[in-house]
């Protein structure tokens, strides 16, 4: 009986994205070496991981399944740290601004 290899599409590339978004707001938080706003700009490179895992696994495997749960999950992930983040800048912004 031969088996069929499955692999399933998102996974890789979530795991990819948490693990290097993560890191940049480490970066931000405690070295201060990356800005918000060059982390906000790099949100397509995560639906071109996905797209280039997409072409890739269509080329190599049999049967491919789409990992819905870890794609829905690494996108709300993403935009609730980029909530989180532009509270912070707000809040950043009201501490330095003069209101009178």
């Amino acid at each position: 009986m031969e088996t069929v290899r499955t692999h399933r599409v998102g996974t890789i590339t979530a795991g990819v994205a948490l693990i290097a978004f993560g890191i940049m707001f480490i970066l931000h938080l405690f070295v201060n070496a990356v800005t918000y706003e060059f982390i906000f700009k790099l949100w397509p490179l995560i639906l071109i991981g996905v797209g280039l895992e997409v072409l890739i696994s269509n080329i190599r495997t049999d049967s491919v399944i789409y990992d819905k749960a870890a794609i829905v999950l690494m996108f709300i992930l993403a935009f609730f740290a980029m909530g989180m983040a532009g509270a912070d800048m707000l809040f950043g912004y009201l501490e330095n601004a003069q209101l009178f």
